[in-house]
């Protein structure tokens, strides 16, 4: 087995980069950065996201609990790496960052691409990582047509 060679193939596959929100059971604010996003199904409307079984925002991600996918836009670099940050606590992560609250008071960082709300249906058990099924339950599109922030073979683009 080649790692090394299995992560610098994977790296050649261009993906979005997001953050996803949620709140713990007394209200705290979690979040990450991940490129592990993707739609799943139309009928029902669904989409995963897989997260290292170690970090520290599997507190806040419960069945049945919500979370908020926000799509970062290419100008939002400095907001990918501080929620990649893992020297910084959950509060720090949201350090100057612009937020707002969706229906279910998760926060969404302003200015992103786009935002999904949903709800997990699903938690599922996967090597070293979570795969967390979500159902979408509302979004929106930044009116202003932002272009996406990008990661391609290790670099955010």
């Amino acid at each position: 087995m080649n790692t090394s060679l299995f992560k610098e193939i994977c790296s050649t596959y261009a993906t979005g980069v997001t953050v996803i929100t949620s709140k713990d059971s007394t209200n705290k604010d979690y979040g990450f950065t991940a490129n592990s996003f993707t739609s799943v199904s139309i009928d029902p409307l669904l989409v995963l996201f897989c997260l290292n079984k170690k970090a520290k925002s599997n507190i806040a991600l419960k069945k049945d609990s919500f979370f908020n996918v926000n799509i970062l836009s290419d100008n939002q670099k400095d907001i990918c790496f501080q929620f990649a940050n893992n020297k910084l606590s959950q509060t720090d992560r949201f350090n100057n960052v612009e937020t707002i609250e969706s229906k279910n008071k998760i926060k969404i960082i302003s200015n992103s691409c786009s935002f999904l709300e949903c709800k997990i249906k699903e938690i599922i058990s996967a090597g070293d990582h979570y795969i967390y099924l979500g159902e979408y339950l509302s979004g929106e599109i930044n009116k202003s047509k932002l272009d996406p922030l990008i990661y391609h073979e290790g670099k955010i683009l």
